[in-house]
């Protein structure tokens, strides 16, 4: 009887499943090519099947967007097809670690659609300029996949194309990542584009997967047509997500031995020889993430997408000031070495970050040595070997590879929060790294400590006093390189009198800059829109590209 029973269930869950599958069947047949595509590629996207199969799907759908995009005329046409398309090269390209297992050379793969019978000969990669080997990327991420903060600005050109952040590491992940590179690796901007032989064709096709770097190419043609390419400049900022900034630049400041993020000169992308490197050199309590901002609405600016790149400097910013300022001098060396920059760079340093750009482009002989050590001055320079890290922090020449520097929010005179009870607090909390206590002589920690029976050098915080050695030295060296001075005024409008709340208008001026804009920020000045606005007009500047309108700064 049971058996009786579960026969004519199982009967009627068939035909149950017969029906909805000839009802699916007829509605399909009853849609147009392009919405049935639609209808498929969502299926797709969404059903986790075999990596081969769900490939062999996706590729029908791009072939009947071609298809459609052929046929078809008017911008207003051909915007369903090339979207749908754009959908599919984005998810095909998004397969493609998995589907090659990271095989280099990539192999090809011969995919078969089952429902369809269509068969694809996929090979990816390229052999044309401006294209990425897909070897090059472990990961491919789908830009529509991305979320922007509030307040902040995708920078998207429409096109044709799949949109997605290229992720290429050279080590594996866990491992201590080479010299110059973040530790999750390199992140670029790719555009997708598939290729068909013959996109009308019912027999098997032979298809390329091209993943296009839309920094050097703009136009692709498919289907018979030409197109702008496709392009999403923010989304390698945008993929690393969200995090506390406070608590990072909070961690990088008071345990700087450990720190959260790389330390050092980074590129976020490959170094493109075309494009000249804009060095973003944060301050004390921050992190390279507070250029975010700044750096998103600098890529609106297609002149500043197409000749510069962004790096940035990031460093444990309780140590000493002028120590800082040595790593950033020796990682610049390293990346003249191994690129040349025959362009040059430019700086552009917030607060503290401003003085270690200052670092760069100052000759200082030992102007600065003779301030911090005084009387002692000639005795412990002659007791000190001349390759000792203290000698190099404190001695040093300007860069001629900077060309250009722009000082955000800068104390270059000190700030009287550093001297006062908020600034006694954070000497207390600040550990120096024990391997830089290390390094420094005996006989020098001594002279800059004589009452005290610690082993313990002076931190950033006791460095960006109004009475620091280190900056009434500095006052007094000439900046070796064109400068511009932002400042904030929080609004008021009351300078020379103002301050931006940490830093007075008297500490962040500098008579020597090229020109000086005010704008109404407090402290973090660089996301301000006139902020950038004059970042982007002095980067415009540094071209040779002057435009007709005022940004309001007093240019000399």
């Amino acid at each position: 009887m049971r058996a009786r029973e579960c026969i004519r269930v199982l009967t009627r869950l068939a035909l149950v499943s017969c029906l909805t599958s000839c009802s699916l069947t007829e509605k399909q047949a009853r849609l147009s090519p392009l919405a049935a595509a639609e209808h498929r590629l969502a299926r797709a996207e969404k059903v986790r099947s075999d990596p081969s199969e769900r490939a062999a799907e996706i590729l029908s759908v791009a072939r009947t967007a071609v298809s459609e995009i052929s046929k078809k005329s008017g911008e207003a046409n051909l915007e369903p097809p090339v979207r749908l398309y754009n959908r599919a090269a984005a998810d095909l390209a998004s397969e493609l670690p998995e589907l090659t297992q990271n095989r280099a050379p990539p192999p090809a793969i011969t995919v078969q659609n089952r429902q369809t019978g269509e068969t694809y000969r996929l090979r990816p990669g390229w052999t044309a300029n401006a294209e990425y080997s897909a070897a090059f990327f472990q990961e491919l991420l789908d830009t529509g996949k991305l979320r922007v903060r509030r307040g902040e600005k995708a920078v998207v050109i429409p096109g044709l194309g799949g949109t997605l952040v290229g992720v290429h590491r050279s080590v594996p992940p866990g491992s201590p990542p080479p010299r110059l590179e973040f530790a999750g690796g390199y992140r670029v901007p790719v555009t997708s584009i598939i290729d068909f032989g013959h996109p009308g064709a019912s027999e098997s096709a032979e298809v390329r997967l091209r993943l296009i770097n839309p920094h050097q190419r703009d136009v692709v043609e498919v289907g018979g047509k030409r197109f702008a390419l496709a392009a999403d400049f923010s989304a390698p900022l945008l993929s690393y997500g969200r995090l506390n900034e406070l608590w990072v630049g909070l961690m990088n400041m008071i345990r700087g031995g450990n720190m959260r993020t790389t330390p050092g000169l980074l590129l976020q992308e490959p170094y493109d020889p075309d494009r000249i490197p804009v060095i973003f050199v944060h301050g004390l309590l921050s992190s390279q993430h507070i250029w975010r901002r700044t750096a998103l609405a600098l890529l609106q600016d297609p002149d500043i997408r197409r000749h510069y790149q962004f790096w940035a400097f990031s460093y444990p910013t309780g140590n000493p000031i002028s120590f800082s300022a040595l790593q950033l001098r020796e990682d610049l060396a390293f990346a003249q070495q191994r690129f040349g920059l025959p362009r040059g760079v430019v700086l552009i340093g917030h607060s503290m970050g401003g003085l270690l750009s200052r670092m760069q482009v100052t000759n200082s002989g030992r102007t600065i040595w003779n301030e911090v050590f005084g009387p002692r001055a000639q005795e412990l320079y002659s007791e000190v070997p001349n390759d000792s890290r203290a000698k190099r922090a404190l001695i040093f020449q300007a860069n001629p590879a900077i060309k250009r520097v722009i000082f955000i929010a800068t104390p270059h005179r000190g700030s009287s929060l550093a001297a006062g009870g908020i600034g006694a607090i954070a000497i207390w909390l600040i550990r120096i790294p024990f391997d830089l206590l290390h390094e420094v002589p005996e006989t020098l920690i001594q002279a800059l400590n004589p009452e005290s029976q610690r082993r313990i050098l002076p931190t950033s915080i006791q460095g960006l006093s109004p009475n620091s050695p280190l900056l009434h030295a500095l006052d007094r060296l000439p900046i070796e390189a064109p400068h511009h001075s932002i400042i904030g005024d929080r609004g008021r409008g009351d300078t020379p009198n103002s301050s931006d709340g940490v830093v007075p208008y008297w500490s962040s001026h500098l008579a020597s800059a090229q020109s000086q804009k005010i704008v109404p920020s407090g402290h973090e000045a660089m996301a301000d829109p006139q902020a950038v606005e004059e970042i982007r007009r002095i980067l415009l500047l540094s071209l040779g590209i002057r435009e007709n309108r005022a940004s309001g700064a007093s240019v000399k």
